[in-house]
């Protein structure tokens, strides 16, 4: 092959994969531009060598020549920071000095420089290899392999130069025709390839352990928490740790590819059900909340559930925290029957209501469905007292709050307000405004209906005779949705609502209006 195409070819492959690892180069590597430096500095090489007979020698063969040492002292500074260490410069540029030196001297010696120069790169190449060699274990992947192949195909063509140089074989000029020199810059292409392709592989073979290292470090510290720990996409899941399938007594294998909330205990999927809308919305990120986990070993147990979104595999995911906090709802129960409970009929009473509508209406503000307040009072109470006694009222109080049980969903709460006045709160209605008055105005007039039979069996202060007694009841209801109105707003307008309902004896059940007193 021609000579002069050969280091045109040369030229340019160096160019190229300079540039290419220059470009695939970053921050965390500097080894990279270093080593695309060294490639960029090999090129000029080759060129001011082309040049030769065109410009001074001094150019073309001194400076032509040390730019081939400069490339090699900066491949072994690339190598040392890769290893991380602090390079030894008075073992790595005293060639590049050499080199300036003997072809000085030598610049009119073609066997000389042959010679010199080719054991002064020897050495440097030998340098390089032993620097990759001597960490071969503490660096990862066959990238180092295939860098020092390179180099001892860079060190096999450097043999046949100092071979030619010895035995006198080789050509008078630099650019003379000659199958030798072909063979020579031929392998130094192949060189540079195979040492570009190692120095590639090194890097990303590093990123990979790193990868692999810190997902190690964070599996570790999954397995280890002891929290239940997670990872769904599209609600099913993908990964448990230990701790999560200890807590719920299943099986990991069972776990994978179930749906979480198909755990939910039946009287917590509404709030579940608007939690995980909120979550579409990205509503909840940080948010807590507790609900009740049907288990494989301790039956139905209270849990607390957090989780945040996540980038999983390329996909959108959702990292879910699980913690039993079964032992302290109990505690949290036993103090609430006594703060937040009605004595006499076992209701929450209106401090736990208050609480549980704020709650839900802040859960509420970010997913669709209406929400329907009913406040209920009964009419002619205070007579039954007076006739009959407070053992009486209590009496009919006690079942109005079982009959109020037995209307009611398992999504909706009901609560007793003090005296007469109870208080219901329904959840997950239509979207629609007029379908969700439709679902509100059947369960009112339901409980309107139940609440109108006759209470038998009531006994009286004074004759402790049984006696049956008729009670009506006045409903006012206040329709709403994503309001962030209070509480006790709200409240107030199903309370006029109801006062509305009073003055119209026909009509017990009456929806909240514009033109209600609040």
């Amino acid at each position: 092959m021609h000579l002069p195409t050969l280091l045109i070819l040369n030229i340019a492959l160096s160019v190229v994969v300079g540039l290419t690892l220059a470009y695939t180069a970053n921050r965390r590597f500097k080894e990279l531009y270093l080593w695309a430096g060294a490639i960029g500095i090999q090129a000029l090489g080759y060129a001011l060598g082309m040049l030769h007979g065109q410009i001074d020698d001094i150019w073309s063969i001194v400076l032509g020549n040390c730019a081939f040492a400069i490339s090699l002292a900066l491949m072994a500074e690339g190598i040392y920071h890769f290893q991380k260490n602090r390079p030894l410069r008075w073992l790595i540029w005293p060639p590049v000095l050499f080199t300036l030196v003997v072809f000085s001297i030598f610049i009119n010696d073609m066997r000389a420089r042959l010679l010199y120069g080719g054991l002064l790169l020897a050495v440097q190449i030998a340098l390089v290899i032993w620097l990759l060699a001597r960490r071969h274990r503490q660096t990862a992947g066959r990238g180092q392999y295939v860098m020092i192949l390179g180099f001892l195909t860079a060190l096999a063509g450097l043999a046949l130069r100092v071979s030619l140089a010895i035995n006198n074989t080789g050509p008078s000029t630099f650019l003379d025709p000659n199958h030798y020199f072909n063979l020579i810059f031929l392998g130094n292409m192949l060189s540079l390839l195979l040492v570009t392709v190692g120095a590639i592989m090194m890097v990303q073979e590093r990123i990979q352990h790193a990868l692999m290292a810190s997902e190690n470090r964070y599996r570790q510290l999954i397995e280890s928490a002891q929290e239940g720990i997670f990872i769904l996409i599209d609600e099913r899941c993908i990964f448990a740790n230990a701790r999560a399938t200890a807590l719920l007594g299943i099986p990991e294998k069972q776990l994978l590819d179930s749906m979480l909330a198909d755990l939910v205990d039946h009287a917590d999927q509404p709030l579940m059900m608007m939690y995980r809308q909120a979550r579409a919305l990205g509503a909840t990120h940080g948010q807590t909340y507790d609900v009740r986990l049907h288990t494989a070993h301790a039956g139905v147990r209270w849990f607390s559930i957090s989780s945040v979104g996540l980038q999983w595999q390329g996909e959108d995911a959702t990292l879910v925290f699980l913690s039993d906090i079964h032992e302290r709802k109990l505690m949290e129960e036993q103090v609430r029957q006594l703060a937040y409970q009605d004595e006499l009929t076992r209701l929450p009473n209106r401090r736990q209501f208050i609480d549980r509508l704020k709650q839900v209406l802040d859960l509420h503000r970010h997913v669709g469905g209406h929400l329907a307040l009913m406040f209920i009072d009964l009419n002619k109470f205070k007579a039954l007292n007076d006739e009959y006694g407070h053992h009486a009222g209590d009496q009919v109080l006690i079942e109005v709050a079982q009959r109020l049980r037995e209307v009611v969903r398992t999504s909706d709460l009901v609560a007793r307000l003090g005296g007469d006045e109870f208080v219901l709160l329904l959840q997950g209605l239509n979207e629609e405004a007029s379908a969700a008055r439709e679902q509100a105005s059947q369960i009112a007039n339901t409980l309107y209906k139940t609440l109108a039979e006759p209470y038998e069996r009531i006994f009286s202060n004074e004759t402790h005779l049984s006696i049956t007694c008729t009670l009506s009841a006045s409903i006012g209801i206040h329709l709403f949705k994503r309001t962030h109105k209070s509480a006790e707003i709200l409240l107030k307008a199903a309370d006029a609502a109801m006062y509305r309902a009073k003055k119209t004896p026909d009509n017990g059940v009456q929806f909240f209006d514009a033109n209600d007193a609040v």
